[in-house]
């Protein structure tokens, strides 16, 4: 059975911030972060890897995870790093002390009530504040699984082979949701968020929360994150990935 998640890496190329899956798509997620931009969230944060990028965009940044041990080693690995507070908590039991700038979700969101978990991140920004989501998401058929795949792992090798590489660091869950479903609940849920498909076994969901103009209707805020981050063609050569069927 083909599997969407990244095996153990050898481990004389193991690097804290190396390359896996997941933080193939840092860099295009760190790009959707509104300028100014003073509190940040990261959901589901593993080992702290994107929550300490963010801190060259945040001026603070709450990084939770619900698995004690991973948190602890985040904090160790982060040490030093003034601007993030590393949280153990459950994101759906949790309450947040006030509204944050940009709320970054990335390979949790399989591991949560994806409705629920939408809709709680929405009232946890906000207005002009920006969802920025990578997500994994099941293979609408077999046939469609070994085509993606038949492309994806030559590019996934190629990566491994060239670069250091690091563990996900979290606990493993297949998605249950197909891409057309997570479109579908996300539009209802989400009015005008953009859900994009890419090559490595993921997809992002960008959503920019309305302003609420004087007249009570919502607005795209002024110099906020446009609802999708900017593709390029997949290839070793390129940082960004990467729209594909």
């Amino acid at each position: 059975m083909l599997r969407t998640y990244d095996p153990a890496p050898r481990a004389e190329t193991m690097n804290a911030d190396g390359w896996n899956h997941n933080n193939h798509y840092h860099d295009p997620l760190i790009d959707v972060v509104p300028h100014g931009c003073r509190r940040a969230l990261d959901v589901g944060c593993g080992l702290g890897t994107f929550a300490r990028k963010l801190t060259a965009r945040a001026s603070h940044v709450d990084a939770l995870d619900e698995n004690e041990a991973v948190v602890q080693r985040a904090r160790e690995m982060s040490r030093g790093n003034e601007r993030i507070r590393f949280i153990h908590a459950d994101f759906m039991t949790w309450d947040a002390d006030e509204p944050y700038d940009v709320i970054s979700m990335i390979a949790v969101l399989h591991h949560l009530p994806y409705g629920d978990a939408l809709t709680k991140a929405a009232t946890l920004l906000r207005p002009g504040g920006v969802l920025a989501v990578v997500g994994l998401h099941r293979a609408r058929s077999i046939v469609h699984m070994g085509a993606r795949s038949l492309v994806a792992y030559p590019v996934s090798a190629f990566y491994r082979l060239t670069r250091p590489s690091s563990r996900v660091g979290a606990p493993v869950r297949d998605p249950t949701m197909t891409l057309m479903e997570i479109r579908r609940d996300a539009a209802a849920l989400l009015p005008g968020a953009t859900v994009t498909r890419h090559l490595l076994w993921r997809y992002s969901l960008i959503w920019v929360k309305p302003q609420v103009s004087r007249d009570g209707g919502g607005s795209q805020p002024r110099g906020a994150a446009t609802a999708s981050w900017s593709s390029s063609s997949e290839s070793p050569s390129s940082s960004l990935d990467v729209r594909a069927t």
